[in-house]
């Protein structure tokens, strides 16, 4: 039996699945398996008559696309920059200068852009609190 608050919602620490996910992927591969070579057929053959879907599951799997990279990146103003904004200047100016690709400087605004959402939140749960806390003692 799974433990749960108050509210319905599960204990810090009690897992709502306790078996974990279901192994379903796994089982499809096993019922697929014994017929591997004729699906891979099929799916050519329905590719090469003209199935554009069959034909961009054989070419997906014979070239996917490529995925960027993970690599480090310096950006020495983002180390200076204290608010958010500076932060965000200087990834921009980053990617203008040609310091950083492109594709990373988005991804590391979209992070900063996360953050920006989780201090918001902190800050409204503050407020919230205080406010709280004054009709209390009022």
């Amino acid at each position: 039996m799974t433990k749960r608050d108050g509210k319905g919602r599960f204990q810090r620490g009690t897992s709502g699945n306790p078996k974990g996910r279901p192994p379903e992927a796994e089982r499809i591969r096993q019922l697929l398996e014994p017929r591997r070579e004729e699906l891979i057929a099929k799916a050519v053959d329905l590719a090469l008559s003209g199935d554009t879907t069959a034909l961009r599951l054989c070419v997906d799997r014979l070239a996917p696309a490529l995925k960027p990279e993970g690599r480090t990146v310096t950006i020495p103003a983002l180390e200076a920059a204290v608010t958010l904004t500076e932060r965000a200047n200087a990834i921009m100016q980053a990617i203008a200068a040609g310091a950083v690709p492109v594709e990373v400087g988005e991804r590391l605004l979209a992070a900063l852009g996360h953050v920006a959402k989780v201090v918001e939140i902190d800050e409204l749960a503050a407020r919230v609190a205080a406010l709280e806390q004054r009709e209390e003692d009022e």
